[in-house]
């Protein structure tokens, strides 16, 4: 979506809905739209749009680089002056064996000092041996591996799992059971040998007092900020400021954004105390992406400040 004013800059921003993951309806996404647009052109006040958080991540993106200028420059600083980068992790996606292992070793190669695996697809036999052949080759120390489960684990296996996995020096795992099992999940926290990070946890929890009441019966280590599903920039900073009440963890992950929406969060990301690899690499899935002044090297993001926009 864009916003104009009476200067005829645009500010352009990212409605992403993931189907089936996203609280937002795809029933209803393209008239909530269609409202948002209304009340913006005749001046009238706009509605919260709680229950939508990609539109209301793509309002405040496009509202800020309208204050900005209109130039995509959502967050100026030091990285957007492309003086330094943003640490990322490698992330390996969900296949078969042989397309993992591949993945795995470009990563590498490419320098990524933090790989995160998919997992709960394949046979977890064979996803044992994938992570233990980079045990093998890589102390924990040259390189990282977080794994994310997606809430593929059931209850009653989870700890087993978890394990079995802590035997391989992993820095930590993302959602092994599925969101809303508080009581199950803090059991796993609690007893877990392997630390534990939230993800689809979070997801429509727009209240501080249910936010609190979370990371305070769980325990989390860490949980995983996406704005486009948490509603935004500011909603994702309360998180933070919660996380920082609850002695919890955090870093920040893309969500299949566009390179519109991921040049946002990255420089948001670029802003806050950051102190472990960020999952920001998701805009090289595509082949059809829009121009970005953003480019990996080494492991790490960094911004192109010369780049020359239409």
């Amino acid at each position: 979506m864009y916003v104009e004013n009476e200067l005829g800059q645009v500010g352009l921003g990212e409605c992403s809905m993931l189907r089936g993951l996203s609280p937002d309806d795809p029933a209803s996404f393209e008239q909530k739209l269609e409202i948002l647009c209304r009340q913006i052109n005749s001046g009238e006040k706009v509605d919260s749009f709680l229950d939508y958080p990609a539109i209301r991540m793509g309002y405040e993106m496009a509202m800020l680089d309208l204050k900005n200028g209109g130039k995509q420059l959502y967050f100026p600083s030091d990285f957007t002056g492309n003086k330094r980068g943003i640490l990322i992790n490698g992330l390996i996606w969900m296949a078969d064996y042989d397309s993992m292992l591949m993945q795995i070793q470009q990563k590498i190669e490419a320098g990524y000092q933090v790989i995160k695996l998919k997992i709960g697809a394949l046979d977890f036999q064979q996803e044992l041996r994938l992570i233990a052949g980079i045990r093998q080759q890589y102390s924990k120390d040259e390189i990282q591996i977080c794994v994310d489960a997606n809430g593929a684990f059931v209850p009653q296996e989870a700890l087993s799992k978890l394990e079995r996995l802590a035997a391989y020096d992993l820095h930590s795992i993302e959602q092994p059971i599925r969101a809303g099992q508080w009581k199950e999940m803090a059991s796993l926290c609690k007893h877990s040998p392997l630390p534990v990070a939230l993800d689809e946890e979070l997801i429509g929890i727009y209240s501080n007092e249910t936010r609190h009441a979370l990371l305070e019966t769980i325990n989390p280590r860490y949980i995983i900020l996406k704005p486009s599903l948490l509603g935004g920039f500011a909603a994702s900073e309360e998180w933070i400021e919660i996380a920082g009440e609850t002695n919890t963890g955090w870093w920040i992950t893309s969500l299949l954004e566009s390179n519109i929406g991921l040049n946002a969060i990255a420089q948001w990301a670029a802003r806050l105390p950051l102190n472990s690899h960020q999952g920001l690499g998701t805009g090289q899935l595509y082949h059809n992406n829009f121009d970005s002044p953003l480019y990996v090297e080494n492991g790490k993001l960094y911004y192109h400040n010369d780049v020359i926009r239409d």
